[in-house]
């Protein structure tokens, strides 16, 4: 793990982007780098923006090129790094995977701010072209994940193979965020500017996406790769554990609350934080519990103590997969937003103390932001930090921003650091932790995460 002084969510940029390429180009040894697995889902059409710099606008349609087929960039956690509530998942999908989708395009930049902004506003959209300019540029079922095929995308007068493109909106995505949209029901709140992105961000455990997360062969598609056992254990041992890259960001992040949606996601979650010893303040969530039963009931996780000595917590929401298992999640959504307005109600309690509650701002109509520091859009120059004025440093700190002292910035992120240090060492093997986390019905067609 990195000891740079530059602060978490910034830190995490420069090491995600280059991860996978780094440990399949130069760490092969005699045999391929446990992330290497992730090559073994072939290459994707992907685009690079036609400028050399950050979009100045958010969003992700900007002018853009394409520039063939590569393998997929490891992701970042999307949306605002203080969304105060914050969905996982194990790890991204891979929507071109599909014969249906096949037109998907993928970022592929070389430039870490173009990389960091894509993730900071990619909402509830990917990008795709429209199905007449995919035929026209030669796609069709001769284009597969291993094809090597690459489109026939005429060069402009500038050199660039510029293409039109249009949203992708995506099914688990446009899901995350109704769920905004009932809680501002439930509660009154009139003319909200709730949006996913920022007032809801979204994550994974493991960073590298792939179509589904399974040891299991499918039956139904002889083509998709399973992992071995021991790729899984290499995967979890790097990613998570090692590079702790969730973790980090979890804790820089800190939301006041946790959805978690599906049975392998919360098997892989609970595997992971109870074989470290972490501390459930409430409701005592057990390795292998149903989401049914683990969403009946308060579950609160302790990050830690506050210098102050105030307890800092988050409520963790279980549901079962909202497109992977749509049956399931229809009654369980009400389950869902239920939990979120109670910690919506209790925020707007005038005697509650908890110092993370969710809470709405009735002045800007978004909720207010999670409990911590950040400085990631001014210091990467990808945009202006819209909620400066409601960041509260975890540590005795005044309000920071991209500005100040190196030193106040490194106390931010040593505040971070030791809340996060107070996870015991592991003493569960990956195998054990991670043996419900197989995705059987969940992470098919209709899924993305």
């Amino acid at each position: 793990m990195s000891d740079s002084r530059l602060p978490t969510e910034v830190e995490l940029v420069y090491e995600v982007m280059p991860c996978n390429a780094m440990r399949v180009a130069q760490e092969p040894g005699k045999s391929p780098h446990a992330c290497s697995y992730f090559r073994k889902w072939g290459s994707y059409h992907s685009y690079d923006y036609v400028i050399d710099e950050a979009p100045h606008e958010p969003g992700i349609i900007h002018k853009i090129k394409y520039v063939g087929r590569a393998p997929l960039v490891p992701e970042l956690l999307s949306g605002c790094r203080k969304a105060p509530i914050v969905a996982v998942g194990i790890n991204p999908n891979l929507p071109g995977w599909w014969s249906f989708s096949r037109g998907s395009l993928n970022p592929l930049f070389d430039d870490y701010k173009q990389y960091a902004h894509y993730f900071r506003y990619r909402a509830v959209a990917k990008l795709e072209l429209s199905q007449d300019d995919y035929k026209a540029y030669g796609g069709g079922d001769h284009d597969t994940p291993f094809s090597g095929f690459e489109l026939n995308v005429p060069v402009d007068s500038e050199g660039n193979r510029t293409v039109k493109v249009q949203v992708q909106r995506q099914k688990m995505y446009e899901a995350y965020e109704s769920l905004l949209f009932s809680l501002a029901e439930e509660m009154g709140w009139e003319g909200h500017r709730l949006a996913l992105g920022e007032d809801l961000a979204y994550g994974n455990m493991v960073a590298c996406p792939s179509a589904r997360w399974t040891t299991i062969p499918a039956p139904d598609d002889p083509t998709l790769p399973p992992m071995t056992g021991a790729e899984r254990t290499g995967i979890v041992k790097e990613c998570f554990r090692e590079r702790s890259y969730f973790l980090r960001q979890l804790f820089q992040s800190l939301p006041a609350a946790l959805l978690v949606f599906s049975q392998s996601t919360t098997n892989a979650l609970l595997g992971e934080l109870r074989a470290q010893g972490y501390r459930f303040s409430e409701g005592n969530p057990q390795p292998g519990e149903s989401v049914e039963d683990l969403g009946e009931r308060v579950i609160r996780l302790h990050y830690g103590d506050l210098p102050d000595g105030s307890p800092l917590e988050t409520r963790v929401i279980f549901a079962p997969h909202i497109t992977g298992n749509p049956a399931e999640y229809k009654p369980a959504r009400k389950r869902v937003v239920r939990q979120l307005v109670e910690e919506a109600v209790a925020g707007e309690d005038p005697a509650n103390q908890r110092p993370n509650p969710l809470r709405y701002n009735r002045t800007t109509g978004h909720m207010m932001r999670a409990r911590g520091a950040c400085v990631l859009c001014p210091m990467l120059e990808i945009g202006p930090c819209d909620y400066v004025d409601e960041l509260q440093p975890i540590a005795l700190t005044p309000a920071l921003t991209a500005d100040s002292p190196l030193q106040l910035l490194q106390e931010e992120k040593a505040a971070q650091m030791f809340l996060m240090g107070e996870i015991k060492s592991d003493t569960t093997p990956v195998e054990e932790a991670w043996a419900g986390s197989d995705e059987i019905r969940e992470g098919d067609p209709t899924t993305d995460g």
